[in-house]
């Protein structure tokens, strides 16, 4: 795994390659009148798919990591280690097979953080799906040796209250461990799991879970909990599970602030002390109703650290949220961090009938400090906007830089990496696009990316 973030490490791109000359900029008339196929594809002409790595099995596939020319890509059965040195041509270094959903990853010196959030007959990777109440059963966070990316090594298993959603990777070099916060909710009942309410967290879960890792003894791992400030606001999910919890954290580690997504409102955290972290404001937004299967799912920072970005996945990721690209429904809400004044928002400005919301999202970390925002939206596809614009009055179909509508497409989460716009579609597998536009002029290369990290303001 790479060593810990150097300024000195990151490079710039050299502008010849990051503009193709001649191709459509967000002012382009063009831009927005999608090219299509047979097989009901749409994209700006700007836009365009270097590959496909098929998915290897019909299993859910689920978010992304980076380390140097390699992307891990979890799905429902384990996760896949692509070399992606040649982003035209991907190779499949492993397809590692370890039982339990979601498996969202993150990586960070030579280990693989694995989260697990179906109940397990065990800890182990031939584990099979059990109800709550199994005696000895497992969902949390698995660890594992990636040292060796063609040959990932278990190392160990945390179990976590309610098992692990998400998890988000918070290093901290100074003591030589990485701590890992572990976001979960209800997702069903008791007998199915996992099991998050409990009595002595008020009756709602109430927290996340902080797992200390110590990196010279990652087996030796500790969990501790992190109880949500009282005036977190509950959320009534599908009518039924009434609970406080987050679904999603990012975390910028400089300017020692996360933005954590916790269903019913958005909250920013102060994280000088990253084990301790303290409340400091939230944002809620009348048009994200948990009862209506509305929630605040995913969060990220602009790469200067003056915006935080929070996603609605309105619909669960289940429903139809993008017919009307003039509603309120299924948003990113871009607000100053500073001040938590709400700025803009966003979602694709194209009508579409079938699964449809934003879902995970980054920035491009341009070293001008420009704002421009890469996201997935399910059966939407993947779509680049211009956020300096949005916040500048200018509508979504003007902020837009581009978009790719796969069809056939269901992408989970869209990120863009060292040049690139990595996809990991539920359907597809993952797919790689290159967008020719000037929105990505000056773009930094980075070492390794969990998009749910941010180490090192760029401006």
């Amino acid at each position: 795994m790479t060593q810990s973030w150097r300024r000195t490490a990151i490079i710039i791109f050299a502008a010849a390659t990051l503009v193709v000359p001649g191709t459509a900029s967000a002012h382009d008339p063009d831009l927005n009148h999608p090219g299509s196929s047979a097989s009901g594809t749409q994209h700006s002409k700007n836009m365009k798919l270097l590959a496909n790595v098929e998915r290897s099995e019909v299993a859910t596939q689920s978010d992304l990591a980076f380390d140097g020319n390699l992307a891990y890509a979890g799905n429902y059965t384990g996760f896949r280690v692509i070399d992606v040195s040649e982003p035209g041509e991907p190779e499949v270094v492993t397809d590692f097979r370890c039982n339990g959903a979601q498996s969202d990853v993150s990586v960070y010196e030579g280990l693989l953080f694995q989260s697990v959030d179906a109940p397990q007959s065990h800890g182990g990777c031939d584990s099979t799906g059990v109800t709550a109440s199994t005696p000895g059963m497992f969902e949390g966070v698995r660890i594992f040796d990636v040292s060796d990316p063609a040959n990932p090594q278990h190392v160990a298993s945390i179990d976590t209250d309610c098992g692990s959603h998400t998890n988000t990777l918070v290093p901290d070099p100074a003591n030589n461990r990485a701590l890992i916060y572990v976001s979960s909710y209800p997702l069903g009942g008791a007998a199915l799991g996992p099991n998050c309410v409990r009595a002595e967290d008020g009756g709602g879960h109430s927290k996340i879970s902080i797992i200390d890792v110590p990196l010279d003894d990652p087996a030796a791992a500790t969990v501790s909990p992190y109880h949500l400030d009282e005036g977190t606001e509950w959320a009534t999910y599908l009518g039924s599970y009434t609970f406080r919890a987050c679904h999603d954290i990012s975390v910028f580690t400089e300017i020692n602030r996360a933005a954590a997504a916790c269903m019913s409102e958005g909250q920013v955290w102060d994280i000088s002390d990253p084990a301790n972290p303290e409340f400091l404001y939230r944002y809620d937004n009348p048009a994200v109703k948990p009862e209506n299967i509305d929630l605040f799912h995913s969060a990220t920072f602009s790469w200067d650290g003056e915006v935080v970005a929070f996603g609605d996945e309105s619909g669960g990721g289940g429903a139809a949220r993008c017919t009307d690209p003039d509603d309120d429904q299924g948003r990113i809400w871009f607000l100053d961090l500073a001040t938590g004044e709400e700025l803009a928002s966003y979602k694709i400005p194209r009508a579409v009938e079938t699964t449809c919301t934003m879902h995970n999202f980054n920035f491009i970390p341009r070293k001008d400090g420009g704002k421009v925002l890469v996201s997935s939206a399910y059966t939407g596809g993947t779509t680049v906007v211009d956020v300096d614009k949005l916040i500048g009055g200018a509508s979504e179909a003007d902020a837009e830089v581009g978009f790719y509508q796969p069809g056939g497409g269901n992408a989970w989460s869209s990120y863009w990496y060292n040049g690139f716009i990595f996809a990991n579609d539920i359907q597809r597998g993952l797919d790689i696009y290159l967008l020719s536009d000037k929105a990505r002029a000056g773009a930094m290369k980075l070492p390794y990316l969990n998009p749910q990290t941010q180490e090192s303001v760029i401006n």
